[in-house]
């Protein structure tokens, strides 16, 4: 009597059947590793603030001293202090832009580019930021920025949101009393996804701000040594 097993016995077909599914399940992972491997591109894009010189300031007269300000480090709220742009949504809401960010710190970016606004107005010589104990200064010059923003509504379009108040002091022998202003800009179109378009629009209403501030600056009687300072240095 024969009992050599049957060609094609049921313990061969599931056999062969797991090796089968073993080799789909390798099959597919390695294609899905494939996948994985291959360079995904970076969504984040980063964006830059910049100086629109609208600071006009005072004519310059007979007699007036242009000033060396000291510009001291921008204040900002807590929710502006990181690299995301922000977009208000509510009354009480914003979002954090997941791939649109600051190049730079937003607090250094706001003081770079109000150096360079206040600098071209022509009632000023210089102005220097962060400055300590320079005696050829004439007054400093701290802002505070309440909003930095975009808002979205509901039907997608938006606007632009940029709030700040500053405090001109006068420094050293000065008698010239302290300044407060304050400055809201105006709600300037933004389609709400375009956020060079918001840097853009965030950059001009600063330059509109430092314009309010160089009202503000003292107006000095000019000496007959201010002729021989030396400008700020940067």
């Amino acid at each position: 009597m024969n009992f050599l097993p049957k060609t094609g016995s049921p313990g061969r077909h599931s056999a062969n059947y797991l090796m089968g599914l073993l080799l789909g399940a390798v099959a597919a992972i390695l294609l899905v590793g494939c996948g994985f491997m291959r360079p995904q591109e970076d969504p984040t894009r980063f964006y830059v603030l910049s100086a629109a010189h609208f600071a006009t300031g005072p004519v310059e007269e007979s007699g007036r001293k242009r000033l060396l300000v000291a510009l001291k480090p921008v204040e900002l709220p807590r929710y502006l202090q990181g690299r995301s742009m922000v977009v208000r949504t509510g009354t009480n809401e914003i979002q954090f832009a997941e791939f649109d960010r600051w190049a730079e710190p937003l607090d250094q970016a706001i003081s770079q580019v109000m150096k360079e606004n206040l600098g071209h107005a022509p009632n000023v010589a210089g102005v220097a930021v962060n400055s300590h104990g320079d005696g050829s200064l004439d007054c400093e010059v701290a802002i505070r920025v309440l909003s930095c923003e975009g808002v979205r509504v509901a039907n997608g379009g938006g606007s632009v949101r940029f709030e700040a108040t500053w405090e001109v002091r006068p420094v050293g022998t000065n008698s010239v009393a302290a300044k407060r202003g304050g400055f809201i800009a105006e709600a300037v179109a933004w389609d709400g996804k375009d956020y060079g378009q918001l840097a853009g629009r965030l950059s001009e209403a600063m330059a509109a701000a430092a314009n309010a501030i160089v009202a503000d600056l003292p107006a000095i009687a000019t000496s007959p040594s201010a002729e021989t300072r030396a400008t700020a240095k940067p």
